[in-house]
């Protein structure tokens, strides 16, 4: 199996993408957790915590600190310790190893494959460092933007996504790269049809299933629903065909503002449908188990 990066900022969802990922027998080699969500001390405590929680036994680092140029900016979407103030112990940030220096070592030795469920900052000082090391990006995958390819394609900043809106600068880098991404955007995550609407039952008795059920019970009762958007594109890193895409030239505005003209030989790609039956028995069913 290939190697992978995983890249978040975790709030509830980025969480809910690790538990996917375990439960689909995928651990990264290393995790990077920055700003995003939340300031980083968060953001990092809650990544330990989750890594702890589900025995992943690969090492957190510490990412960016705020977005290359604008100051750290977020909602209060997940709860004001961004993870529905579910409490992990304090955990003080590893100052002896950042993981964009992680990142920029293992690319110089080795191929990985990268899943980034947070803001692009890490990566585009990454690439800022050397950006010859994407010839051992074997992919990407991204959750951000809205491209208003589908009905749901609109922003939840204004007209950005917040992922893409948080660090634009960032995402012009990444979307500058010769490389293979893949983009989960609004316009297939925002679909009403995927949004978990009421409290689902959970069969386990685990710290894991505990977690599941408290903090989508939170995110019902601050937003009346809830959007898988970060383990739909964790899935995307694991069964690609299971999505409709459409390839294409992406830029971003200095807002954060995404848009795409379609060109079928691009390696830049963006979701616009999932195959329902898997998002139900390979995304849904395996997080509330």
């Amino acid at each position: 199996m290939d190697k992978i990066i995983l890249v978040v900022d975790t709030g509830v969802d980025d969480a809910m993408a690790m538990i996917l990922l375990k439960r689909h027998g995928i651990i990264p080699e290393f995790i990077v957790a920055q700003s995003g969500n939340s300031v980083l001390e968060n953001t990092y405590r809650n990544t330990v915590g989750i890594a702890s929680m589900l025995e992943l036994g690969c090492p957190v680092y510490p990412g960016s600190y705020t977005p290359i140029i604008k100051p750290h900016y977020y909602e209060d979407y997940h709860g004001k310790n961004g993870l529905a103030c579910y409490k992990f112990p304090d955990k003080p940030l590893n100052n002896t190893h950042n993981g964009i220096v992680k990142m920029y070592e293992a690319l110089k030795h080795g191929k990985y494959r990268i899943i980034c469920t947070s803001p692009l900052t890490s990566l585009g000082i990454l690439f800022r460092l050397n950006r010859d090391i994407q010839r051992n990006i074997i992919d990407l995958t991204i959750m951000g933007g809205a491209f208003g390819k589908t009905p749901w394609g609109k922003g939840n900043m204004g007209d950005a996504e917040f992922n893409i809106f948080y660090d634009p600068e960032a995402a012009k880098i990444v979307f500058g790269l010769d490389i293979k991404i893949t983009v989960i955007p609004l316009d297939l995550t925002m679909n009403p049809e995927l949004a978990i609407k009421q409290a689902i039952s959970v069969s386990n008795n685990n710290s894991v299933s505990a977690f599941v059920k408290k903090t989508t019970e939170f995110m019902l009762q601050k937003h009346g629903n809830y959007e898988l958007h970060d383990p739909i594109a964790a899935y995307a890193a694991i069964n690609p065909d299971a999505f409709e895409f459409l390839n294409g030239k992406i830029s971003i505005d200095d807002n954060g503002v995404t848009s795409m003209e379609q060109k079928e030989e691009s390696l830049h790609r963006i979701a616009v449908q999932i195959n329902p039956d898997l998002y139900q028995s390979e995304i849904v069913k395996m997080i509330y188990q």
